[in-house]
């Protein structure tokens, strides 16, 4: 039994003296498979790669049980991805940022590994060059929830309203998750409708500034359902306005995380001091940038920038 500071044990202080346990018998070898490939495993099958890097794909072939039969020699091709591949599978980067699949085909049937090639900071985006209606594929959780159209002129992300998608609430990233001691900064707009506002977020390192609309507040919070580290202070902010927000994490002596955040009027100076900050004993040390929103309206964003911190 667990209470909430001890671990209690009920029953009998005198036990029985331990036996000795019976070996379990060996594990039957498996018969080798003996139908025809059914499915062809790519291997590694997801993964995040640097320009440059090289990287050394493998085919593996299952019967129609799932049994494994050998490996292959496979005929390669890409998807969506610009590289060199090799006839054995080697594949080499030569742009990011980039997504697509490395395809193995084996007597008819196809497998794919999903591939992201990212470099590090810094990094921005506009929007300009990106289709309508799409976003950048090599983000992550960003379909279905977001995506890029022509505001006044110009293309902006759009976090999608309630008719548009199922989903209120919405995280997406867009960087590798091992990045750390770095700035984001984005401009956001909440469209205000039936005197409701949205709740707009940026993610640097795992923490997020929220900026709440219809509670007029400002936080920045570790992990949503554990409020005890979350900072919220009053912030009176408009709908239908863009917003220049900035969010800077450092991880600081102590095995602390020191998280301070901006927010001011688009076109506006930049204030000198933060608007808001907090010091995180049990600190997240790295994590990829990203946008949250919790919204029955449209969220926009446009200009972002993430950057190394200055020391």
């Amino acid at each position: 039994m667990v209470s909430i500071k001890n671990t209690y044990c009920i029953g009998s202080k005198k036990l029985p003296p331990l036996q000795k346990a019976t070996p379990p018998p060996a594990p039957a070898k498996p018969a080798p498979a003996s139908g025809p490939a059914a499915w062809i495993q790519v291997v590694p099958t997801e993964l995040i790669v640097a320009p440059g890097k090289r990287v050394q794909f493998r085919a593996r072939s299952f019967d129609a049980s799932g049994d494994f039969i050998r490996e292959e020699q496979a005929t390669w091709a890409l998807a969506g991805l610009e590289g060199s591949l090799t006839p054995g599978g080697e594949f080499t980067a030569t742009k990011a940022p980039q997504a697509g699949e490395v395809k193995a085909t084996v007597g008819g049937v196809t497998g794919s590994a999903r591939l992201r090639v990212m470099r590090g900071l810094p990094y921005s985006e506009d929007f300009e060059a990106v289709a309508p209606k799409t976003v950048p594929a090599y983000w992550t959780g960003a379909g279905g929830k977001f995506e890029v159209r022509e505001v006044e002129g110009h293309k902006v992300l759009v976090k999608l309203s309630n008719e548009q998608s199922l989903l209120r609430r919405a995280r997406a990233y867009m960087g590798p998750p091992g990045l750390h001691d770095y700035t984001f900064e984005a401009d956001v707009f909440g469209v205000e409708k039936r005197r409701q506002l949205p709740d707009i977020g940026i993610i640097a390192q795992r923490y997020g500034l929220v900026l709440a609309g219809n509670a007029q507040k400002l936080w920045i919070e570790s992990w949503q359902p554990e409020i005890k580290r979350t900072r919220t202070i009053p912030f009176e902010w408009k709908g239908n306005v863009w917003y220049r927000m900035k969010l800077r994490v450092d991880n600081v002596a102590g095995g602390k995380a020191l998280v301070r955040g901006k927010v001011w009027l688009k076109g506006s100076p930049e204030p000198e001091q933060w608007t808001i900050e907090r010091e995180d004993p049990i600190p997240n040390k790295v994590g990829a940038p990203g946008f949250y929103a919790y919204a029955h309206n449209e969220v926009y964003y446009d200009n972002i920038k993430v950057s190394e911190n200055s020391k």
